[in-house]
């Protein structure tokens, strides 16, 4: 019993350091989706919408720009099937998400239905760039970043519609808040990690695309671009691979030899003795 005891205080105590680890991992996220949720919240307050619609929406639909959309369409009187339509075309860049993250999420178990709805830009960006913590269950850390994200897009649509059913606001350059969180957090991945061609490629794909082609297809078109460079890089390293290898073990061949014949006239000296 007292061992059964000690056993769940360990675990209670491991699941809230695991807990405040993914709380600091998200906090760039908080400082960005509080005040962009009350964005949110106050757009939809200004549609005529009760608050209760801007929790309900943030909980199940939980689409960050497509929310905003929603707004807009439900404004002009749209349908629910240009809204899917609309939102599918918005949100397909989620597919290249997920293909992606096949392999982290491999064996995280119940979760994973989850982390797949919950799975926004900045999560990603979570997703892909922290390592889980020595010893951690993988599962846990990434439910507890997906989980706490979600938290604070909902918190700050509710916050935000409330204070908009009770304040006269502003709300002029509320939109860019996003695109404000995206660049900090690309910065920080940035000098975080050794790999930085894929930050190269982003930044090229994205200035060819946004030149060549119009706003609304820019995203979509910077993302297959930057896919398509990745790939061919990976396919021309594996084609170097074996290529270079044989370069350095030939470099390695004549320093192993001098080593060898170092080391033969001792082994032949003491076989002599024996």
């Amino acid at each position: 019993m007292a061992g059964n005891g000690k056993d769940k205080q360990e675990t209670g105590e491991g699941n809230k350091e695991l807990f405040l680890s993914a709380f600091k991992t998200t906090i760039p996220v908080l400082l960005g989706y509080i005040p962009l949720g009350m964005a949110f919240g106050f757009l939809l307050d200004g549609a005529g919408y009760h608050w209760i619609y801007a929790f309900l929406m943030s909980l199940f639909v939980y689409a960050g720009s497509g929310q905003f959309l929603a707004v807009a369409l439900l404004a002009a009187g749209a349908g629910l099937t240009e809204f899917a339509i609309a939102t599918l075309l918005l949100n397909l860049r989620h597919a290249f998400y997920g293909l992606s993250l096949l392999e982290k999420f491999s064996g995280v178990g119940k979760v994973k239905p989850y982390l797949i709805f919950a799975l926004t830009d900045e999560t990603y960006a979570l997703l892909t760039t922290t390592d889980v913590p020595r010893g951690s269950s993988k599962s846990g850390f990434y439910f507890y970043i997906a989980a706490l994200d979600h938290f604070y897009w909902i918190s700050g649509s509710v916050l935000g519609a409330v204070l908009g059913s009770v304040l006269e606001l502003n709300l002029e350059g509320m939109g860019f808040v996003l695109t404000a969180l995206f660049v900090v957090l690309t910065i920080e991945q940035y000098f975080n990690s050794e790999a930085r061609f894929p930050f190269i490629a982003a930044v090229g794909a994205g200035t060819f695309s946004l030149i060549f082609f119009n706003p609304d297809n820019m995203l979509l078109a910077s993302i297959i671009l930057g896919t398509l460079i990745l790939l061919a890089r990976e396919k021309s390293m594996q084609k170097t691979q074996p290529t270079q290898r044989a370069w350095r073990a030939l470099q390695t061949e004549p320093e192993t030899r001098a080593i060898n014949a170092s080391v033969q006239p001792a082994e032949d000296k003491t076989r002599r003795k024996d």
